[in-house]
């Protein structure tokens, strides 16, 4: 199959979102056969935490998601990459199929998906991605530093030794993680620079909600903010950082900004001697914003603020770490979730073998 063009304006993801020198370019290509034989295409770019670009079988068009990419990359690529995909879309429905007769499988739902992806980390390259997986589950990736093909089952040998026999696929994908994305990265953060480095601060506030068993659930919301990593923690009395019970992880809006949820259970008692309150850290902020929890409770006296500045710095230098989630469990196993990576704007590639 030809999957050159498809790999070139691919990108899921690993939400890998810039931060501290890091910029990434990434795709994923998924196409599914259904039960009836119909089949469904669809790509995702995504550079940073930024989502750029998209193709599916219903639109049949390569679509940039912001001015700024179209300006980049100009009307007549984007039109000549549409007639590339078209036939990439139908290519996939070959690949699929033979992916289904390597398992012995005539019938039912079946996927392959592409993930493929670099990064810059301070200018230099990192992370090189070239993944497949079949049915959610890894099958074949490449190892770009020993230029061979790396099996995740037995029945990926036979496109192991297709593609190091024939050397041309190979050569193609080794050749795009080494210069083409890299290159095309490189271009595409100089012009996105505006958005990519965008400053939002969060919005920050509390609620308070009883329950019958008498517990009191307080809930910090940070929302609207860019870029993604935040540190969100409560604390008592100005002086202890407690365990959130709950939290929503860091999730995205539709704007492009994104907003987070941590909840903390305590008792009425709890709530009757002590003062609570939500911090957030984010580097859009001069200083961390604090929001307290509302109750019997007034604002926090100017020695209890004090404690929580002094809180704030025992803790300075701390760092968090952001995770992308490739993995869903199923029955005690580990599945590929392949929600994306990759991306290159590729011309010329060769085609699968």
């Amino acid at each position: 199959m030809a999957w050159g063009l498809l790999l070139g304006l691919c990108w899921g993801i690993l939400a890998a979102a810039s931060a501290g020198g890091r910029h990434s370019l990434a795709s994923l290509v998924t196409a599914v056969i259904n039960e009836e034989g119909t089949h469904h295409f669809i790509m995702i770019t995504q550079l940073d935490d930024v989502k750029i670009a998209y193709y599916n079988s219903e639109t049949r068009e390569v679509r940039p998601m912001h001015t700024w990419v179209a300006q980049a990359v100009g009307a007549q690529y984007l039109q000549e990459k549409t007639k590339q995909f078209w036939k990439h879309e139908e290519g996939s429905k070959v690949e699929t199929k033979r992916w289904m007769q390597l398992h012995n499988q005539t019938g039912g739902i079946h996927t392959e998906q592409v993930h493929v992806g670099c990064a810059l980390h301070d200018r230099d390259p990192a992370d090189p991605r070239f993944q497949f997986a079949y049915n959610g589950r890894d099958f074949i990736s490449f190892d770009n530093q020993t230029g061979t093909w790396v099996t995740a089952e037995p029945l990926a040998f036979a496109p192991k030794q297709r593609w190091e026999t024939g050397k041309t696929w190979t050569k193609f994908v080794q050749q795009y993680l080494q210069q083409e994305c890299l290159e095309t990265l490189r271009s595409l953060v100089q012009q996105g620079r505006a958005v990519l480095e965008q400053q939002v601060p969060p919005k920050v506030s509390v609620s308070r909600k009883g329950s019958p068993d008498s517990s009191v659930t307080l809930s910090c919301r940070a929302s609207g903010f860019h870029p993604r990593p935040i540190h969100v923690y409560w604390v008592q009395d100005g002086a202890d950082i407690l365990a959130e019970t709950d939290s929503s992880g860091i999730l995205p809006n539709a704007d492009g900004t994104y907003y987070t949820q941590s909840s903390l259970e305590i008792s009425p008692q709890q709530e009757d001697r002590h003062r609570y309150a939500c911090r957030a850290e984010h580097s859009s902020l001069g200083e961390p914003t604090v929001a307290w929890a509302p109750g019997k409770k007034g604002p926090l006296t100017p020695g209890v603020l004090a404690a929580i500045a002094l809180a704030a710095l025992v803790l300075a230098g701390a760092g968090g770490a952001g995770v992308i989630l490739w993995r869903r469990k199923s029955a005690g196993e580990s599945r590929s979730l392949w929600s994306w990576d990759m991306g290159v704007w590729g011309v010329g590639q060769p085609s699968q073998p």
